[in-house]
């Protein structure tokens, strides 16, 4: 971020020479600060960083969309995670369901898979498309016409909208699996609540609702703590390993201090932290071929970020934070984060 400084600071840097540079540098820093750096943690009203990027995630556990701003709700943004893939020929799938959901970790072609998404006036459609094949569009479900089923996806339930038959051969064949359905979770729909969540329902506020997210409806990273967990493996990370919806960029260089970001405003939309995100063997897979690359960076990550505070983390390392949105807004690439 630029610092423009009023024409007498100018004037008075022009010939103060470097002892006056290295002076205001210091009172910046002070400034700027992060957790970690000062005993009592950020101040409220405090610029803690940037956003550097948004990330949506139409469909789980295939590729993302980096767009310039998003619309929050309380859901998590607009299209992310609003679609799921499921296999309806599993076997023993969740009493009530038509089968189970689709992640990489069991289906990796799935990350060979990019979306987009279309807007045409208050509707959209979501196109697919893959190396060597046609794309496939899905226009937004009608609540009316489409079969609602619920879906079981890892601890919760929610309903959802069946997308139809063009899809679901599309989807078959790319995958090589038969009975591949894609659904999707419209704003009429029971969504899944957080409360009934066994393991971290604790964490969530009465009538949160999530998409089709793992846990909470937003995830955030700092590019400083990719930054450093790539140094410590010695290869260069992608975020999208970490499936981030918002990747900030830090005021200094100190990784992980998302950690202690308890309560953030960015633009209009206040955030509150659910909990800190324990990480599993999805951050062993290359995000754009599918291909599990080796232990790491989950094996340096158990070394020096494993949550001892709550006993549910398990052997889950920690990176980055899952967090609430307490209203609507959009917020945009640029937006300073600011402590509340």
């Amino acid at each position: 971020m630029s610092l423009e400084l009023p024409s007498p600071r100018v004037a008075l840097l022009a010939t103060a020479g470097a002892v006056g540079v290295g002076a205001l540098a210091y009172w910046l820093l002070r400034r700027r600060q992060t957790p970690g750096q000062r005993s009592n943690g950020p101040r409220a009203g405090e610029v803690l960083g940037q956003v550097k990027s948004i990330v949506l995630y139409p469909v789980k556990s295939i590729r993302g969309i980096e767009v310039s701003s998003a619309y929050c709700l309380k859901r998590g943004f607009k299209y992310d995670r609003r679609f799921v893939i499921v296999d309806t020929a599993s076997e023993n799938p969740p009493e009530g369901t038509p089968g189970k959901f689709l992640n990489l970790i069991s289906t990796p072609k799935l990350a060979k898979i990019q979306p987009r998404i279309i807007e045409v006036g208050d509707r959209f459609t979501l196109v697919l498309q893959t190396e060597g094949c046609d794309p496939v569009e899905v226009p937004e479900p009608d609540t009316e016409g489409c079969e609602r089923v619920s879906l079981h996806v890892y601890r919760t339930e929610g309903e959802a909208l069946d997308c139809g038959d063009t899809v679901a051969r599309w989807l078959s064949a790319i995958l090589g699996l038969p009975g591949i359905r894609l659904y999707y979770m419209s704003e009429d729909v029971r969504c899944r609540m957080i409360a009934e969540d066994p393991k971290w329902g604790d964490r969530g506020r009465p009538g949160q609702e999530t998409s089709f997210a793992n846990f909470a409806p937003y995830m955030l990273c700092t590019e400083q703590s990719r930054v450093d967990i790539s140094s410590r493996v010695g290869q260069e990370l992608e975020m999208a390993r970490f499936r981030p919806n918002i990747i900030v960029s830090s005021a200094l260089p100190t990784p992980y201090q998302e950690d202690n970001w308890t309560d953030i405003q960015i633009s209009n939309v206040s955030f509150y932290m659910m909990k800190k995100c324990g990480r599993c063997p999805m951050t062993t897979i290359h995000p754009q071929t599918g291909e599990k690359t080796g232990p790491e960076p989950l094996k340096t990550l158990r070394e020096f970020r494993l949550e001892t505070s709550d006993a549910r983390y398990a052997n889950s390392p920690i990176f980055g934070i899952q967090i609430g949105a307490e209203q609507e807004g959009a917020i945009r690439v640029g937006d300073d984060v600011v402590m509340q």
